[in-house]
């Protein structure tokens, strides 16, 4: 009987550190390793650091080096480029600045013409409208949707974040209004 329950201790403390390395692993798995970064219409030219980038809290993807941003006291935010395809994308860059100052904002940042302690930029990837079935069958090209990245850089110059998300919503501009949110709380929490 000894021998039994020595043996089940040892194969459910294999097992266990088995299951527990696979989370560990997965949480390690960066930007560059994801699903996301293999999506042949959606480029990746807008970061200068992708493979820095890795899972985050409120939106996708993150790197911030110096963590919480939340020491900066002004921002300056920069109208948005686009480099996806497409009328829905011009558009989506269009609506973005106004919707970024406006959640910067809620977040207690002070947001500045020009001069803040943080200058964001940021980039349409993509943008899309459902065609077709698909909005009536369900699935995630059922609703609007828009991709969106964001450079923020210090006064100096120097990056202090950068960030890659998609959001959907029931229009264009409300998923880049959607999407925007929860990039201005990863830039306040600083993950």
């Amino acid at each position: 009987m000894l021998r039994y329950t020595t043996r089940l201790f040892a194969m459910s403390l294999v097992a266990f550190l088995v299951l527990s390395a696979r989370p560990a692993e997965a949480a390690k798995k960066g930007f560059q390793d994801s699903d996301d970064a293999k999506e042949r219409d959606e480029p990746a030219k807008f970061l200068p650091d992708y493979d820095k980038l890795t899972k985050g809290k409120d939106a996708d993807w993150v790197y911030f080096p110096e963590g919480n941003l939340k020491k900066y006291r002004t921002v300056s935010v920069k109208e948005f480029d686009e480099n996806g395809r497409g009328r829905e994308a011009r558009d989506a860059a269009h609506d973005a600045r106004d919707y970024m100052e406006q959640w910067l904002d809620k977040q207690g940042f002070k947001v500045v013409k020009s001069g803040g302690d943080l200058v964001v930029t940021g980039n349409v990837f993509n943008a899309w409208e459902p065609r077709g079935a698909g909005r009536y069958w369900g699935g995630w090209m059922a609703n609007p949707g828009v991709g969106l990245e964001v450079l923020v850089k210090d006064s100096k110059g120097n990056v202090v974040g950068e960030i890659r998300h998609k959001n959907k919503g029931s229009t264009i501009r409300d998923a880049v209004e959607n999407g925007l949110e929860e990039v201005a709380k990863a830039i306040a929490d600083g993950r």
